[in-house]
């Protein structure tokens, strides 16, 4: 299955999330794919690599420039892989352009490598420009981590309204696996209030995991090593590994439906007429 881990807001947690999902997902025994699409590759140093070995990367893979096979690396984390990014991402978008079905890229490169994962993660850039859209027209489903914040669900209701449009013009689109409070600090009132109001805006939408603040998120790029796998104990490590089961179980269970489906403010139209 093809996850995007998709947000418009930059510093939701993405990256964090894509990277302990993944590893969870591997240490659970499942193969696993982690596809660095943001050009920061964030997600390819906190697994280890260094900057100055992070070609070939995605670039390459969605230009086929090389076998996908000489561009997926192993991590030090048993089942799980990578593609990492690079900076040659920076120009993807502009390098897509004139290409017709640009969208649709990403999703015939990925096709091959199906057959050998379980899981295919995509960590997406901070946007909804063609790199984004185009892993969104790739997945099967997407999670969307969401802080507790004021307006929090501003950057939801673009992004659920840009899936509807993929599914309009090419007729294929992501299933909405779930949005993912992250970054959750319930001794402020304002995150409580802000938590309360998410739950009744979005219901079963909502992961039941929530990923509490830890500064050890912080510091863990820096030991090139996921959270769940130097901490695994830790809070927010325990909170990820409850989001990575609680994935497994919503793409199974078909629990929420077409992102399509669901309204530009986060309701169901079948619900309110």
């Amino acid at each position: 299955m093809i996850v995007a881990f998709v947000s418009k807001k930059g510093g939701v947690g993405k990256t964090t999330s894509a990277v302990n999902v993944a590893a969870v997902l591997a240490r659970l025994g499942h193969r696993t794919l982690l596809v660095d699409l943001d050009s920061q590759a964030s997600a390819s140093l906190s697994l280890g690599v260094a900057r100055a070995d992070l070609a070939p990367s995605a670039y390459d893979l969605l230009f086929a420039k090389r076998p996908a096979a000489e561009i997926v690396r192993r991590t030090a984390t048993p089942n799980l892989d990578l593609v990492t990014a690079s900076v040659d991402l920076v120009a993807a978008d502009l390098d897509l352009a004139p290409l017709r079905d640009r969208e649709l890229v990403l999703g015939r490169q990925l096709a091959p490598l199906r057959a050998a994962y379980e899981w295919i993660l995509l960590d997406c850039p901070p946007a909804l420009s063609v790199v984004p859209l185009s892993a969104l027209a790739a997945a099967d489903g997407c999670v969307v981590p969401v802080v507790p914040q004021p307006l929090a669900w501003e950057g939801v209701d673009l992004l659920l309204a840009a899936v509807s449009r993929l599914r309009e013009r090419f007729g294929t689109g992501p299933r909405l696996l779930g949005l993912l409070l992250t970054m959750a600090d319930s001794r402020t009132r304002l995150a409580r209030e802000t938590t309360r109001l998410l739950r009744e805006r979005f219901g079963d939408r909502l992961f039941t995991a929530a990923v509490p603040v830890c500064t050890r998120l912080a510091e863990a790029p820096a030991w090139g090593r996921p959270l769940v796998e130097a901490e695994p104990e830790s809070r927010a490590a325990l909170a990820y590994a409850a989001a990575a089961r609680e994935l497994i179980d919503r793409s199974a269970s078909g629990e929420t439906g077409p992102a399509s489906k669901i309204g530009v403010l986060g309701t169901d139209p079948a619900r309110h007429g």
